[in-house]
């Protein structure tokens, strides 16, 4: 408030001042000019009553007119002849006077009929103003009358009138200095309540109201700060239903959860993440995620996401535990989040080792007998009857049948035990795909079925492991031959695309229905059973492409049209 009535009164006083200044400095020109006035009016009267007298030269009568007239109008009086002697002067004797030619007012009533002049008398050794007109006698101009008056008496008038115009100006200066404290008040008041209030709501103080009666701008302020008030509460109160309900779910998830922001800190997490780190929620929050985790897979998790912005999901394994973990990137809030998901699987991979090992075991130990099976049955053939090598001829496919879905799945056993831990090489792909293809020429001879191969020259030395790459490509090449009619074709590409190999292998077969798209890749699963037993398939083969694409950190999928033929595409990473 203060602030307030210091400007108002600076301002105020700086007014007065200059009202006071310039009032001043008006009412003296305009005395003056009114003074002027008065004296020219009074040379002109006393013109008349001397100009015979001056043309007569009658000097004593001058000097008794000049006299009386000058005394009765309160005014000095001097006659100048046209040569500048002084021919009369109602203050001093005209004879001890100097020559008034030089006078600047004289000079200014000979050349333009009046003159007027403000300066310092130096026969009474004071300032006065002077008003000089011509004397004219019988058209002529005979000499110069010249009244004058004491400044100073000018000065005694024009300090009545500033002390007055002073007073006038301190009293409404006063009444406005009250004016505006109480001005002042009335808008300070409502805008301390208004920012009081503001600050309330700020600390979180929503129930907070103003009440102003007032229709002006902070009325309308204090009504806006009261719907903001009202509108904020609704939000918090919506708000944190919000974050409980969040909280609820968050505890009750089965799985650890952790949400880092880009720089890597942690900013929340949930109680099985905290049980997993053995630390307090206060102790995690706010620090980086490898101050907790180690785990060189986690970091590198991560750092792909945040590179890649794709979701990911791997398989990361602390202290004695598994955890299938999901990374993805949120960037459609205030701040990039990483979300971090960690689901236990320990017990699972206990089950799936057991199974596999089981699988592997059974696989293993029945690949013997089948062998003898399959020996004997050979034996027996060379020497049965006709009528019973029918017999142990289906005995002799079907072992065959037998031994190769052993095989398969002793294949796909070492593919899940061997992992991530293949063996990396440097090879020729476009050599290993004409390899692959020399091997299956066979089957291609006999029906006829004519292969396209589209290079792209470009692609530098794949890095992965031969044996496996080669095994995919027979198994998808004898699945398309197999599934493609006499006189078919077979179409193979491989090109490069943002550090990533492409491989594309499309045929013209009876294609694929779609709704069994989403499980060929399943063990066992076949879409045609019949053809499949025709042609000796395990339905493993695909099983045994995606175990051998996923060992290389790649992708497959499929697209298929029925009638018109599938394909099947292998994205690779260039290691």
């Amino acid at each position: 408030m203060w602030k307030q009535f210091l400007r108002f009164f600076l301002i105020i006083v700086l007014t007065s001042a200059f009202i006071v200044y310039f009032a001043s400095k008006e009412v003296r020109k305009n005395y003056l000019r009114n003074l002027e006035c008065t004296l020219e009016n009074y040379a002109r009267l006393i013109e008349k009553f001397v100009s015979t007298s001056v043309a007569a030269n009658d000097q004593p009568q001058i000097e008794s007119i000049t006299k009386k007239l000058a005394n009765e109008l309160g005014i000095r009086c001097t006659i100048i002849a046209k040569d500048g002697t002084v021919l009369g002067d109602s203050e001093e004797d005209p004879a001890k006077m100097e020559d008034h030619s030089n006078r600047p007012e004289v000079i200014a009533a000979l050349q333009s009929g009046v003159g007027s002049c403000v300066r310092h008398s130096d026969t009474l050794k004071k300032e006065m103003l002077y008003i000089a007109v011509p004397i004219v006698y019988q058209d002529r101009i005979i000499g110069i009358i010249r009244t004058s008056s004491f400044i100073e008496n000018v000065q005694r008038s024009l300090s009545a009138i500033t002390k007055n115009i002073i007073g006038t100006t301190l009293f409404i200066t006063f009444l406005a200095l009250v004016l505006s404290i109480i001005t002042t008040q009335a808008y300070t008041k409502p805008i301390r309540d208004i920012a009081k209030a503001a600050n309330r709501i700020r600390e979180g103080d929503f129930k907070t109201r103003l009440y102003m009666k007032r229709r002006d701008e902070l009325g309308v302020l204090a009504e806006s700060l009261n719907e903001m008030a009202r509108e904020l509460e609704d939000y918090f109160l919506s708000l944190k239903e919000e974050q409980e309900g969040l909280k609820t779910i968050l505890s009750s998830m089965v799985e650890a959860l952790v949400v880092l922001n880009k720089d890597g800190e942690i900013v929340t997490v949930n109680q099985n993440f905290v049980d997993i780190m053995n630390e307090s929620p206060d102790d995690i929050i706010g620090k980086r995620y490898w101050e907790y985790i180690r785990e060189s897979d986690f970091a590198e998790l991560i750092e792909h996401v945040v590179k890649t912005k794709k979701f990911m999901t791997k398989e990361i394994k602390l202290t004695d535990k598994i955890y299938l973990t999901s990374c993805s990137i949120v960037k459609d809030i205030p701040e990039t989040r990483i979300i971090i998901v960690m689901h236990e699987i320990t017990e699972l991979k206990r089950l799936e080792e057991v199974k596999t090992d089981f699988v592997a075991n059974v696989a293993h130990e029945l690949k013997t007998p089948l062998t003898a099976i399959k020996g004997f049955a050979e034996t027996l053939e060379d020497e049965a009857s006709e009528n019973n090598r029918r017999f142990i001829k289906i005995i002799r496919t079907n072992t065959d049948r037998l031994i190769n879905i052993v095989s398969d799945l002793l294949v796909i056993s070492n593919l899940e035990h061997k992992k991530e831990n293949i063996e990396v090489k440097e090879f020729d792909l476009e050599k290993l795909i004409e390899n692959s293809l020399t091997i299956e020429h066979k089957k291609l001879e006999e029906k006829n079925i004519d292969v396209t191969f589209d290079f792209e020259c470009s692609i530098p030395q794949f890095k992965g492991d031969p044996f496996l790459i080669e095994q995919m490509m027979i198994n998808l090449l004898d699945n398309a031959i197999i599934y493609t009619e006499k006189n078919g074709e077979i179409h193979i590409e491989a090109s490069e695309e943002e550090n990533t190999l492409i491989i594309v292998i499309k045929d013209t077969g009876i294609g694929i229905p779609t709704e069994h798209l989403p499980r060929i890749f399943e063990r066992f699963y076949v879409v045609d059973k019949s053809r499949s037993r025709q042609f000796g398939g395990t339905g493993l083969g695909l099983s045994i492409v995606k175990h051998i694409v996923l060992s290389h950190n790649g992708e497959i999928r499929v697209e298929s049209t029925v009638g018109e033929g599938t394909t099947f595409i292998i994205t690779l990473p260039l290691l």
